[in-house]
C-alpha cells in the first residue's frame, strides 16, 4: 500500500470566502467550453471544508462574462468581484446557481474575498432564499 507521502503533499483545504479555479465540466461525455477552468467562490464552513470525510464543498460559480450592466442593477442574482490576486478578469458571482461540487475538482486558490465583500454576498444569498424580503419593482 502506497504512503501518503509518496502520493505528493495534500492541498489545501479550502475556506469559506476564497475564490478558486475549478473544473465544472459536466460529468457526461460532452464538453463545454470554458467549463475547466472556471471561478468558484467556496461557501461552505470551515468546519466542513477540512474534513478529508467530507468529499464535497459548496460553491458559487462565477463567470467573466460581464455584461455592459453596473454590477448594481444584477444584485442579487450577481455580485462583481474586481480583477485581483490570480483572478485575471472582472467576474460576476452566479448567486443564483449555487452548486455543491467534488473538493478534487478545485485547482488553484485565486483570492480571499475582504470580510464586507463576503457579507454582501451572505445577503444576497440570504435575499435570494427568502431569510430577508426583497422588495417587488
Amino acid at each position: 500500500m502506497a504512503s501518503a507521502a509518496a502520493a505528493g503533499p495534500r492541498k489545501a483545504a479550502p475556506l469559506r470566502g476564497e475564490i478558486w479555479s475549478a473544473d465544472l465540466e459536466p460529468q457526461s461525455r460532452r464538453s463545454e467550453p470554458g467549463k475547466t477552468d472556471r471561478p468558484v467562490l467556496i461557501i461552505q464552513i470551515d468546519l466542513l471544508n477540512d474534513k478529508e470525510r467530507w468529499h464535497n464543498v459548496i460553491v458559487i460559480p462565477g463567470t467573466t462574462d460581464v455584461d455592459a450592466v453596473e454590477p448594481a442593477a444584477n444584485y442579487p442574482l450577481r455580485v462583481r468581484v474586481q480583477k485581483a490576486g490570480s483572478l485575471k478578469s472582472d467576474t460576476d458571482l452566479l448567486i443564483s446557481e449555487v452548486r455543491s461540487i467534488a473538493k478534487d475538482r478545485l485547482r488553484n486558490k485565486m483570492l480571499t474575498l475582504a470580510p464586507n465583500h463576503l457579507k454582501k454576498i451572505t445577503k444576497a444569498l440570504a435575499m435570494l432564499t427568502g431569510y430577508i424580503p426583497v422588495a417587488a419593482d
